[in-house]
């Protein structure tokens, strides 16, 4: 998802500067360049850019500038940008290598190191350097800065405004979704964990703007450092708890937070945390599962973010999926026994498995794509099968209130 899905940014938002992460308006409107980001004059379009940061390439994506993107760092995970050739770390990136892709433009969310930016410096290359938003207003200065660094202070503003608006109404139409029950549902999210203490996303973090935007409560939101003691957490007893990779085996291995709301009623989950810092149309993605997995009555509509998955026995693939093979009725390759094997396990088939993909599996594959929340096909694709063949795909048993529809 390259464009984002839909909300509103007024003018006088994108019009006023005030910080590094604002734009300079032009004297004269109807001219894009040059151009004024915090210090950095900008005299013509880029025509190659390097993406250091990987939330900036999240933005870049959203705002369809994917074509000027020559080089990333090896942060940049994107699947649309798997065919970009990578310039190293994001501090210190190749500059040979950027010299040989005319580079003209980087854009990081962190000073390089000093002998980097003189090397570029010296090559005529402008760096911006572009700090993460922390909450709606400065995301739409982020949006702003990006867009008018690739396509001028008129035209670029244009799109940014576009795009930003498109991105604040889908994130108000996932509140709205979720805040349908008059419920309020308490919410933590964990980077980290030690005995005494765990790491937490407080007020001054994007990820409680996404608190806000799933109608949840987010109980460290007062907290004035992000560090809470395990009697705050204990006290809060939130009815959710997303956390950080690995740290749910702390949680649940922990001896005084076993009795945790969250962990007793299986409502705490993994959720690497670059989801809440990702400020593309990821964070929508984001937001969605957050919902989904916070409000019974709210319905996942997007796909799961590739590394997400709730705390479930541990599945291994017998086969990794290949995104140009799909499997349809009518074939007989040896992979579809492994298909089969996984669907009867997951209860969306009977009988045994052979190599043969029929009708009762063409069923048994959109039966699971339903529950999975993914676009019913009946055709083992690629997406299908990341989750199928994963730990986090859901078993008919577990479909809850999930209705299975053809149309």
């Amino acid at each position: 998802m390259r464009r984002l899905a839909a909300v509103v940014l007024s003018a006088g938002l994108l019009l006023t500067a005030t910080s590094c992460n604002m734009i300079v308006k032009n004297d004269e409107e109807q001219f894009d360049y040059p151009v004024t980001i915090g210090n950095t004059v900008i005299t013509q379009a880029p025509k190659n850019i390097a993406v250091l940061s990987e939330n900036l390439a999240d933005v870049v994506l959203a705002c369809g500038y994917e074509g000027k993107i020559a080089a990333r760092s090896d942060e940049c995970t994107q699947e649309a940008l798997a065919i970009i050739d990578s310039v190293g770390t994001p501090d210190c990136p190749d500059v040979s290598e950027l010299e040989n892709l005319d580079v003209d433009l980087v854009l990081a969310d962190k000073t390089l190191d000093e002998e980097t930016s003189e090397k570029l410096a010296k090559d005529g290359v402008n760096v911006l350097i572009m700090k993460p938003a922390t909450d709606t207003e400065s995301l739409g200065k982020l949006y702003n800065n990006v867009a008018a660094a690739m396509a001028g202070s008129y035209t670029g503003k244009m799109n940014a405004m576009s795009v930003f608006d498109e991105l604040r109404n889908a994130l108000d139409s996932i509140k709205n979704n979720a805040s349908r029950g008059s419920v309020i549902t308490t919410v933590c999210y964990i980077y980290d964990l030690t005995a005494d203490e765990c790491v937490v996303a407080y007020g001054e973090d994007f990820a409680d703007q996404l608190f806000n935007y799933t109608a949840l409560t987010n109980i460290a939101a007062a907290d004035d450092d992000g560090v809470i003691g395990i009697d705050t957490l204990l006290k809060g007893n939130p009815d959710v708890i997303f956390c950080d990779t690995g740290v749910y085996d702390k949680l649940s291995s922990h001896k005084d937070l076993k009795s945790l709301k969250a962990l007793t009623k299986g409502t705490a989950y993994e959720l690497p945390r670059k989801y809440l810092e990702l400020q593309g149309a990821t964070c929508i993605r984001t937001a969605d599962f957050m919902a989904a997995k916070s409000h019974n009555d709210y319905t996942q509509t997007q796909e799961w973010p590739v590394e997400v998955a709730e705390k479930k026995e541990e599945y291994h693939a017998p086969f990794e999926p290949q995104i140009e093979i799909y499997y349809t009725v009518g074939e007989t390759y040896e992979p579809i026994r492994y298909i089969e094997e996984r669907l009867i396990g997951l209860g969306y088939m009977q009988g045994e498995a052979d190599e043969t993909f029929t009708e009762e599996t063409e069923e048994a594959i959109s039966s699971f794509q339903a529950v999975n929340q993914m676009s019913i096909t009946g055709i083992a694709d690629y997406a299908t099968l990341k989750v199928l063949l994963s730990s986090r795909a859901i078993s008919k048993a577990d479909a809850g209130t999930v209705e299975f529809s053809a149309d």
